[in-house]
């Protein structure tokens, strides 16, 4: 027990080691609790308003015990889209395992200590969105009182072992199967793709029972289904039912338990074999091609995106966003005609550019590509660093990939939106140019926040693209950035008209853009070579 302490203090130790910053050991520490404290009042808020408002939809439609089956539900999905890669690197991929498997401490104790640090993650993300979920079934009648809320701190510790389990499972198949073929980067992106869908799928899927049920269709619910048993006997534990509450933590603790115990006893087979990949045997010689230094480093860039899943879904997703977007505003016109017709959004009052136009800046927010490129280089920053290349051509590598690749999806979405909306094609180029200036001030911000946070030990790429301090500033700082400029435009649109106000936000974004450029090429430069 004592070393089973000892390994998975110093395992949640460098889970909280991701979000520090600073360079002194105290100031460190308080960085990184202050950081998992502002992500968590965050994630906090957003579950409180998501929570009371589907129980207030519930709550009318008499099936209020079903707020805690989806919630707990869509917390075990969470936490498995966001542990599964993690379980690759930490559990299967750790750069410690060596040293640990070389101390006098078993193996199933060095397994554990392990899934410690995937537990804290889902034990969060389990306890923000179901401890609310509880609160708002109080509120709106569900009863229960001091004992639900007793049953919920009894239960949703329970509760976080059902996502350790299956990212366990997941992270072993993904790296399984990346060992048995020669592209390896391939088969994780299509196995993060199939994720992927499976949770769209099954979010479509709830929200089409939550639009059930509000107009008075029970049997629409998605509480139905083999997969939500473990969840209906959460629910009927915390609502009441300690036999079944006591059965649910029975159930929940087994598993991990025995999938811990099964793979500790082949644990050093199984990391040895994980790490032998396919081998191709058909090499052929071939002539190599000579290209110029900027295209070296764009298609270094592109490499590295598009062959790395979760830098890809992670900071790319709100691209797909964008694009899928505009294509269903343009396919769905007559539809979306009708919508604004009955809403009264069609008689000219109501500022539609000016919306699209938010839309698509906060979409573009969530596209942090550049606030991890500098930290993915990681160990091969040597390279690039005593390449024959300046750091202002690298910079410019970095933030130009990020743009070269917004630019085709913003164009798709903007004319999207403006066909859908039935805007005019001067309205249609004002909302591309203020996209296209939100695009190149983000990414020239995500690069300086990158390089004033780096983290340059990560021990895996889900560390540095999901969890570091510069991701996670970089992508509430556009977020941030999407706001101010979106009420600077309504401030200007009283007196200048809305298109004038659109220009003159891009205009201010884009002279925005002027001092990160100059510091890049002065403080920045010199920082580059600092790391």
């Amino acid at each position: 027990m004592k070393h089973f302490l000892i390994l998975t203090r110093l395992q949640l130790r460098c889970l909280l080691s991701s979000l520090q910053v600073g360079r002194g050991n105290r100031k460190r520490a308080v960085s990184g609790w202050a950081a998992l404290a502002f992500l968590s009042a965050l994630c906090l808020y957003i579950s409180c308003m998501y929570s009371f408002a589907l129980g207030s939809q519930l709550a009318r439609a008499g099936a209020l015990d079903l707020l805690l089956v989806m919630l707990p539900g869509m917390a075990v999905i969470l936490g498995l889209m966001f542990t599964a890669f993690a379980a690759q690197g930490v559990v299967f991929s750790g750069r410690d395992a060596d040293l640990l498997l070389s101390m006098p401490v078993p193996a199933f104790t060095v397994l554990l200590s392990k899934l410690a640090a995937l537990y804290a993650e889902n034990l969060l993300v389990c306890a923000l969105l179901v401890l609310p979920a509880g609160a708002a079934r109080i509120w709106f009648g569900g009863g229960g009182g001091a004992l639900l809320v007793l049953r919920l701190v009894i239960g949703v510790p329970f509760l976080a072992l059902l996502p350790t389990t299956l990212s366990l499972l997941a992270g072993f198949l993904l790296s399984w199967l990346g060992g048995r073929f020669a592209s390896r980067k391939l088969v994780n992106l299509l196995l993060y793709t199939l994720l992927l869908a499976g949770v769209l799928l099954l979010a479509i899927q709830i929200n089409l029972g939550i639009s059930g049920l509000a107009a008075g269709a029970v049997g629409g619910t998605p509480a139905g289904g083999v997969w939500s048993i473990p969840f209906q006997l959460f629910q009927q534990g915390v609502c009441g039912d300690w036999e079944t509450l006591a059965m649910f933590c029975l159930l929940s603790t087994v598993p991990v338990l025995a999938a811990a115990w099964l793979f500790s006893r082949f644990y050093q087979q199984v990391l040895t074999g994980l790490r032998s990949h396919g081998r191709r045997t058909d090499y052929r010689l071939t002539r190599l091609k000579g290209t110029g230094r900027r295209r070296a480093l764009l298609r270094k860039e592109a490499s590295r995106f598009f062959g790395t899943p979760i830098y890809l879904f992670n900071t790319g997703f709100g691209l797909v966003i964008l694009i899928i977007g505009g294509i269903a505003a343009a396919v769905m016109r007559g539809q979306l005609q009708e919508i604004l017709a009955q809403a009264g959004f069609n008689t000219g009052e109501v500022p539609l550019p000016s919306l699209a136009a938010a839309a698509i800046c906060f979409t573009l927010s969530t596209a942090a590509i550049t606030g991890s490129s500098v930290s993915l280089e990681g160990q091969n920053l040597w390279i690039l660093k005593e390449s024959p290349v300046s750091p202002s051509e690298i910079f410019a590598a970095k933030a130009g990939f990020q743009i070269l690749l917004t630019i085709p999806c913003l164009l798709i979405g903007a004319a999207g939106m403006s066909w859908g909306l039935g805007l005019t094609p001067a309205e249609c180029g004002t909302l591309f140019l203020a996209g296209a200036a939100f695009s190149a001030f983000a990414a020239l911000m995500g690069l300086i926040v990158n390089l004033c946070f780096p983290k340059m030990d990560a021990v895996n790429d889900t560390v540095v693209v999901k969890q570091s301090a510069a991701s996670l500033i970089s992508g509430f700082g556009g977020m941030a950035a999407a706001v101010l400029a979106g009420a600077l435009v309504w401030l200007l649109q009283r007196s200048t008209g809305e298109l004038a106000g659109l220009l003159v936000g891009a205009a201010v974004l884009l002279a925005g853009c002027v001092p990160q450029i100059w510091w890049l090429r002065t403080r920045g430069a010199a920082r580059f070579m600092e790391l």
